[in-house]
């Protein structure tokens, strides 16, 4: 069985920042765990263009994976040679994308004749067009924007729809990465959930971590002019499905109160859309302007320190398809207040204060309650922790494999 599996995200990441979401984390952690193991026949490619290509092949072969490269053919390197895409600042002239088209096609035809599995992690499935075509497999993050398009920027459903429409719903095979989003999916496409297999996510352990050196939570806390004091922190593209004008009417009224002089609101993300109203009120509200610090974009090695230096997570979305930074937070130790809608349960559980995400009341009960309560905290703190060990890398991988098998078992059976 011979898997061959798109991770084209992981070169789009190093051309853009905006690139660097949860979904490219997910890739890339789960791609090294993939390509690491000894047990099945798998290489990674990409039918993106010949720049993201290289961009991809050089971060694993940085990691150590150049060997699991699906290989080029004559011809393919000489497109490759003739680009000369090693620049790290995107190109879109017309000669790298004539050169990307004919790289794709030819690598396309390759990888449908010699491959038994084609897994995409991300882009849309290929049409094969030989005689001999492998099995396919998506995997799909969540369909949000199919079933909440009011959340989204205008023109991304219709970015989004050709990627979780280009499987067949009764030959092709999907991942998920939460029960929640299988049901969706199997709703919404009328599919067999036999065809889908769940691999739920988790927190990289080398990244994800309880900070305790004094010194490294200061440091971190000048890095990003955060002011001595209390801090409850945010991590999230500041859009509208994550809720963040009901974050900040909760801390506002807390903020306000005798004894909370020193809380601060951290919100560590890049900006999203729809959001226009609440960043006009953060500007034109003095408690707001003065105590709510947008970080931006933040580099994987300060967020450790980030999660560990708050007092309390917040993260009231309105729809995951899995949810990873109340994980994150988990298991850097910070106790976290989120939904108890779509699939957040299934990370949290009763690990952390889970609310509906349109109950300002309740938000602000729970916020309190850990910032007044030190037994309250350490016992979320505990919770979240022995939660968090229940995820990893590893057992996402296993549940791959298990899908690739079960995939590659039954394909001639339906």
């Amino acid at each position: 069985m011979k898997i061959v599996t798109d991770v084209g995200v992981i070169g789009l990441a190093r051309l853009f920042e905006t690139a660097r979401t949860g979904i490219y984390r997910v890739i890339s952690s789960l791609t090294t765990e993939l390509l690491a193991r000894d047990d099945i026949d798998i290489s990674f490619s990409s039918l993106s263009s010949l720049q993201v290509n290289q961009l991809t092949a050089r971060t694993l072969a940085e990691q150590g994976f150049s060997g699991k490269e699906f290989p080029g053919n004559r011809w393919e390197n000489m497109l490759k040679s003739c680009a000369g895409l090693n620049s790290e600042s995107p190109q879109n002239d017309l000669s790298a994308k004539v050169l990307s088209k004919l790289h794709r096609l030819s690598l396309g035809r390759r990888i449908g004749r010699q491959a038994d599995i084609y897994h995409s992690q991300y882009s849309a499935l290929p049409s094969f067009t030989n005689d001999r075509s492998p099995v396919k497999i998506l995997t799909v993050y969540d369909i949000i924007p199919l079933k909440h398009p009011e959340y989204f920027a205008d023109g991304f459903v219709d970015e989004f729809r050709p990627i979780v429409e280009s499987f067949s719903s009764e030959k092709d095979y999907l991942f998920t990465i939460s029960e929640c989003t299988k049901r969706d999916v199997c709703a919404w496409f009328d599919m067999d959930p036999a065809r889908v297999f769940v691999t739920p996510l988790a927190a990289a352990a080398e990244l994800y971590y309880p900070v305790e050196d004094i010194s490294e939570l200061e440091r971190v806390r000048r890095k990003f002019s955060i002011p001595d004091g209390r801090y409850v922190l945010t991590l999230a593209t500041v859009e509208k499905r994550k809720n963040l004008q009901m974050s900040m009417d909760c801390f506002r009224e807390i903020a306000g109160e005798v004894g909370m002089e020193d809380l601060h609101f951290v919100l560590v993300g890049t900006r999203g859309w729809k959001v226009e109203g609440l960043l006009e009120e953060i500007e034109n509200d003095p408690l707001l302007r003065e105590r709510v610090i947008f970080t931006g974009f933040v580099a994987d090695k300060y967020l450790s320190a980030l999660y560990s230096g708050a007092e309390a997570f917040l993260y009231p979305s309105l729809y995951e398809g899995f949810g990873l930074p109340p994980l994150e937070a988990m298991q850097c130790g910070v106790p976290v207040i989120t939904s108890n809608s779509s699939s957040l349960p299934e990370v949290v559980a009763d690990a952390g204060i889970m609310v509906d995400p349109s109950d300002r009341e309740g938000m602000c009960e729970a916020l309190l309650l850990l910032l007044q309560d030190e037994k309250v905290y350490k016992d979320y703190q505990a919770r979240g922790i022995a939660r968090a060990k229940q995820f990893s890398w590893r057992h996402c991988a296993d549940a791959t494999v298990a899908g690739y098998r079960e995939a590659w078992k039954t394909r001639e059976l339906r």
